[in-house]
């Protein structure tokens, strides 16, 4: 850890690489006086105190470690033997009972455990002292952990970590937050170099859909987290008169992050902070094809998040099963339809929690009066934006006849502007395609599209092998192509022509998918009828993908495209325990709705719920009457049984 902590005004602390002399010099003396003096075990020198004393301090909050240093200060400046009779006063102290042993206790209790935890624990799994005694660490019945098992050895990290970062404040966690936000700025051209290595994406692509997303996420939590995650007081019925409702947002403990490769930052740090931000530590497996490896750990570690907080675990589908065989307390999910079909049975023998973010094939609908140069270039946009691998990507476009053939020039004729490489400069448009099982996927769909006598009027050239595939807008479709019908994930732009209003909606939702759409008009109310009318889970108006571009708007699908909401308020909750709690007070009050029951009760109950769920004055200030008799005879109830 590269810094002690932010002060809340904002100032930064000298690097804390290693611990005042003077603080050394107050622990030693208080080891002296505190530790037993058996010549068998080793000085407490030897045991490495000031880096200990460094890790330890991670894990604090702020206002204890101040009181910790302030204390060694102390001691450094107090001669021996008045340390040894100040340790003496607070045993006796400690020997008080009731309220005035107290505080000797917690001093007692602060100042030998600081001096036993740094003696007896190293603060690494490798050489703790249950590997120093040979202790068996088992974990969720899956028998002993095998050294060097990546898997395992991420959670046991994960779990320590979950536990610390739930006693973490919000705050604390939102400074960590903000040393992330300004280290990925400060950063941001390396960081493009190791996504545009593992992609292939241009370099602005790597900026826009990568960096930029990412750091308005990480300003969106800094401002609204802390107001999210509070404690929230809610109504309380009149019927419960008396009583306080609340609902606490809790972690979950530790969350499997499960990524893929077309976004392969986007996709690690927004998951990975939004689980983070609501006290929960992370184990993230990225996608084999673009694994940035050492990248996320790099910043996260650099950032200054302690050690186990995110753990990253490296491989292929085999490594994503070893890893749901861990039992997490949830699963956040982002690939393919048939991947998360099988994360999902498998999570499902565990009872697991799971978020699905999958796949689609999204809609765009242009009516006629649409503006047609700005409606193609979000098509174009829409459509190509990192050479078509988006689970949002603009995969159907649906045009009304009557601006059809202009709607379809203006697209051709920006299609062929399009600049193509991985370059170095940001002077590029799009880059290749990520991997070569992609780049299959979509010339089997031009090869049945073509089939099917489907007319292509741009990227004829394409040799059918390239990463390199450039943008193709086709037309002529037959009703069964495979690239109306199945997600292509790559920069195909498909147009079809509808008469009505009613037409384009029943061809936008005929699909399995229902993740994004697009509507394009400038009649407010035609485009609110038909955005709520398209079943899918995200709408742009006059836009085109800008849902995500709002980090206040939960993000997911429904139908085949997943479930669960990421990012926003709700994206928040979905990380955390949402737990209700109803307050009474301590009374000797008998609720009306205990035993025993009686036909008396019955009566009573009955003439108070009539008059509750009843408008008006007359039947209210009867519910009152009958509320207070029902509560009169259920204590008498309650104290004499059955008896009249």
């Amino acid at each position: 850890m590269e810094y002690i902590q932010l002060p809340i005004a904002g100032e930064q602390l000298p690097p804390r690489n290693r611990i005042r002399s003077l603080h050394l010099c107050g622990l030693s003396k208080l080891a002296s006086v505190v530790l037993a003096r058996n010549p068998s075990m080793p000085s407490f020198q030897s045991t490495n105190p000031d880096a200990h004393l460094n890790r330890m301090l991670d894990y604090m909050y702020a206002e204890d470690r101040g009181a910790i240093l302030i204390l060694l200060t102390v001691f450094a400046f107090l001669p021996r033997f008045l340390l040894r009779w100040l340790m003496l006063f607070i045993e006796v102290g400690a020997r008080w009972s009731g309220f005035a042993g107290a505080p000797f206790r917690m001093l007692q209790i602060a100042l030998k455990g600081l001096v036993f935890t740094l003696y007896y624990t190293d603060f690494t799994p490798e050489k703790s002292i249950h590997k120093a005694l040979n202790w068996e660490t088992t974990m969720m019945g899956e028998g002993p952990i095998s050294p060097g098992d990546p898997v395992k050895e991420a959670f046991i990290a994960a779990r320590r970590a979950s536990l610390e970062n739930r006693n973490t404040s919000v705050t604390e966690r939102l400074r960590r937050i903000r040393r992330l936000r300004e280290y990925i700025l400060e950063n941001r051209e390396s960081i493009i170099d190791h996504i545009q290595r593992d992609t292939g994406k241009s370099r602005s692509d790597a900026l826009v859909s990568e960096i930029f997303g990412v750091l308005d996420h990480l300003v969106y939590i800094e401002k609204y987290a802390g107001k999210i995650l509070r404690d929230k007081k809610v109504p309380t019925p009149l019927a419960l008169m008396g009583k306080k409702s609340r609902i606490y947002y809790e972690p979950l403990g530790v969350i499997l992050v499960i990524s893929p490769w077309n976004y392969p930052f986007y996709q690690a740090v927004v998951p990975i902070t939004s689980a983070y931000v609501a006290g929960n530590s992370v184990v993230y497996k990225p996608s084999e094809h673009t694994p940035l490896t050492g990248l996320v750990e790099r910043i996260f570690s650099s950032a200054g998040f302690a050690e186990g907080l995110v753990n990253v675990v490296y491989g292929d589908g085999t490594a994503g099963q070893q890893l749901i065989a861990q039992r997490p307390d949830k699963i956040f999910f982002t690939g393919s339809e048939r991947t998360g079909k099988k994360v999902m049975a498998q999570a499902a023998e565990g009872l697991i929690p799971v978020e699905l973010e999958l796949g689609g094939k999204d809609p765009m609908i242009v009516f006629d009066d649409a503006n047609i140069v700005r409606a193609a270039a979000g098509a174009l946009w829409g459509g190509i934006t990192n050479l078509g691998q988006s689970c949002t990507s603009v995969e159907r476009i649906y045009v009304q006849k009557g601006i059809y053939e202009a709607f379809r020039s203006e697209l051709i004729r920006q299609t062929l502007q399009i600049k193509q490489e991985t370059d170095t400069d940001g002077d590029a448009d799009v880059g290749a395609m990520t991997t070569d099982f992609q780049v299959h996927t979509v010339k089997d769909h031009v090869d049945d599209a073509r089939a099917w006598q489907a007319l292509f009027h741009t990227g004829n050239e394409w040799d059918g092998k390239s990463r390199y595939i450039p943008p193709m807008v086709v037309d002529q479709l037959h009703p069964d192509c495979k690239l109306l019908h199945e997600e292509t994930f790559g920069p195909l732009l498909p147009l079809i022509p509808f008469e009505s209003e009613q037409e384009a909606i029943e061809l936008a939702n005929d699909s399995p998918y229902g993740l994004s759409a697009s509507v394009w008009t400038k009649d407010s109310k035609r485009a609110v009828r038909v955005a709520r009318a398209i079943v899918t889970g995200n709408v742009s108006i006059n836009n085109v993908m800008l849902t995500e571009g709002n980090s206040a708007l939960p993000f997911g699908g429904i139908k085949q495209s997943g479930f669960g909401r990421f990012k926003g308020e709700t994206g928040l909750h979905g990380f955390c325990n949402v737990k209700s709690i109803l307050i009474d007070a301590n009374s000797g009050k008998m609720e009306a709705n205990w035993f025993p029951y009686t036909a008396k009760k019955y009566e009573l109950f009955t003439n108070m719920t009539v008059n509750l769920y009843s408008c008006g004055i007359r039947p209210f200030l009867k519910f009152i009457v009958s509320g207070l008799s029902l509560e009169s005879y259920s204590g008498k109830a309650a104290k004499n049984g059955r008896k009249k």
